[in-house]
């Protein structure tokens, strides 16, 4: 399977990641792809499934300024949003339709159902569930957060968990990252989150790991059964706010939602 130009992007990025081994090895669930999905402005859409807990992700990523973001409609399973920004004839991930549960959709009904990966290139997002506004270091995302960080030279890495907010478990973890550190700056200045979740036995297991190259922005959500969740941030600039001058800037923000 060919990646688009923006996973061959965070591909090579991630080589310059510290190791699990470099870092502290983390319990780590294994991600398998369901669906990749290329669109004309040059956005990616994946859709995963971790094992072994069966949580699903949806994760976008584009360049600022050329590939906007695509919008979820609010209390929308993955299912429906997979409908909603692929055309008939794009067969539909059998796993999604399962975490969906009853009361399918009926447009369903209308698609082919697969056990395979789905991979489609070329597609067109319908206007509707595209974002009209821009991204920026400093506007909100989602339509309500419950932490938004604008970006600021020098911002030091942080974690926000459920237990931040009420200490209740929840379904999913949204989280939005902002690269605006300038377009061709090099590949190391990434940003980066993770999002994990708290096991039985009190750990937390990573479902997720993704660097935002410069000059781009990633939206990434994980989740299915109700759980105890964290998401940590960091960049590749060690946040030095002298780095490019104060250039190299991200902003960060997310919620848990049930």
């Amino acid at each position: 399977m060919r990646l688009s130009p923006v996973l061959a992007a965070i591909a090579a990025a991630l080589l310059l990641v510290p190791s699990p081994a470099a870092a502290g090895a983390e319990e780590t669930d294994t991600d398998i792809l369901l669906a990749q999905l290329d669109y004309t402005t040059g956005l990616s859409v994946t859709f995963t499934d971790s094992r072994p807990s069966e949580d699903v992700g949806m994760v976008q990523t584009g360049m600022i300024g050329r590939a906007p973001l695509i919008v979820r409609d609010s209390g929308d399973s993955l299912l429906q949003t997979f409908l909603e920004i692929t055309p008939p004839d794009v067969a539909v991930p059998r796993r999604l339709v399962e975490d969906h549960g009853p009361g399918l959709p009926p447009e369903l009904e209308r698609r082919r159902i697969t056990g395979d990966p789905v991979t489609a290139g070329g597609l067109t997002a319908p206007a509707s569930a595209v974002n009209s506004g821009r991204a920026a270091c400093n506007a909100s995302w989602f339509s309500w957060t419950l932490w938004d960080d604008a970006g600021v030279p020098g911002l030091a890495p942080k974690s926000y968990t459920t237990f931040d907010f009420g200490g209740f478990k929840e379904r999913y973890a949204d989280s939005h990252v902002v690269n605006c550190t300038p377009q061709g700056s090099p590949s190391t200045l990434w940003a980066r989150h993770r999002i994990y979740y708290r096991n039985v036995f009190g750990n937390y297991v990573k479902q997720f790991d993704s660097i935002v190259p410069p000059w781009h922005h990633q939206e990434a959500t994980k989740g299915s059964a109700k759980r105890h969740r964290k998401v940590t941030y960091d960049d590749g600039w060690n946040s030095s706010p002298n780095c490019g001058g104060g250039t190299c800037v991200y902003s960060r923000e997310g919620r848990f939602t049930s």
